[in-house]
């Protein structure tokens, strides 16, 4: 077999099998450390979102006090995004709507503000999310 160059090498081009290697001290099973790495994968994406939709990178002053506490306020204004948008549109996919997305389509929305009695009621367009969840 000839060495290849590139990111992934076939090691048996005729079976389709992923291989993956661990090196650890670790004295768990080999199941259990297999499923600690696995689980940590999905935090490369949080921290995309979290650089390109709340600017995470971006600290205002060399105050590593005040960055912490900016820091801390981008998370949860992320947070608190999450959780509206998951109470305002459930049936829609927006768990996997990057944070640019939901700010167009659950924020970024042109409505009136209309008072009627003693209730404020909010009118939105039809095409809008928070429209079409009231329907």
């Amino acid at each position: 077999m000839e060495p290849r160059s590139g990111k992934q090498v076939m090691l048996w081009p005729e079976l389709d099998y992923t291989v993956k290697a661990y090196l650890t001290t670790s004295a768990e099973p080999a199941l259990e450390v297999s499923r600690r790495y696995e689980d940590r994968a999905g935090i490369e994406t949080l921290i995309a979102e979290w650089k390109g939709g709340w600017g995470i990178g971006d600290m205002p002053c060399w105050a590593f006090d005040a960055n912490h506490v900016v820091l801390l306020l981008k998370l949860l204004a992320h947070n608190l995004m999450r959780r509206f948008a998951a109470a305002v549109a459930p049936t829609l996919a927006t768990a996997r709507w990057r944070v640019g997305w939901l700010r167009r389509a659950l924020i970024n929305v042109a409505g009136q503000l209309v008072r009627s009695g003693r209730q404020w009621t909010l009118k939105v367009p039809s095409a809008s999310p928070l429209a079409r969840q009231t329907e």
